[in-house]
């Protein structure tokens, strides 16, 4: 369990401190919303946690069948709803570059199925996970 602390800075950025690591996170509001967009802004927070999450997923299982890991990124696209605004779809693509027995490429599509934030996330939203192989 981690603990963060979030420190408003200004009227629309934050510091958020990571308790038992000390790393530090500056966040921004969006242009649309008034903001700088300087930094992360809070939905861009929700897009990196799924793709951090599924990219941590599938990290050691790579680890363990030799696959750099270099060789595989993520990008996550998000879409947002018109006003009142809220995150309608993110679409994730996971690039693997080296070559992956085909027999793997299954259990690397269900360890990016199986993130705690794609399962934590409202069924409502869209939420694609696409392999190019």
């Amino acid at each position: 369990m981690s603990d963060l602390t979030v420190e408003l800075t200004s009227a629309t950025t934050t510091r958020i401190a990571h308790a038992h690591s000390s790393a530090v996170l500056e966040t921004a509001m969006a242009p649309e919303y008034g903001g700088t967009g300087g930094a992360f802004s809070s939905t861009d927070l929700v897009a990196a946690a799924l793709g951090s999450c599924i990219a941590t997923n599938l990290g050691p299982l790579a680890d363990r069948h030799g696959i750099p890991f270099n060789a595989i990124t993520l990008t996550v696209k998000k879409h947002l709803t018109p006003p009142p605004k809220r995150i309608a779809r993110l679409e994730v693509t996971v690039r693997v570059t080296a070559p992956v027995a085909e027999d793997l490429r299954d259990r690397f599509e269900r360890a990016a199925e199986s993130c705690t934030v794609h399962r934590s996330l409202h069924p409502e939203l869209g939420c694609w996970i696409r392999f190019e192989w």
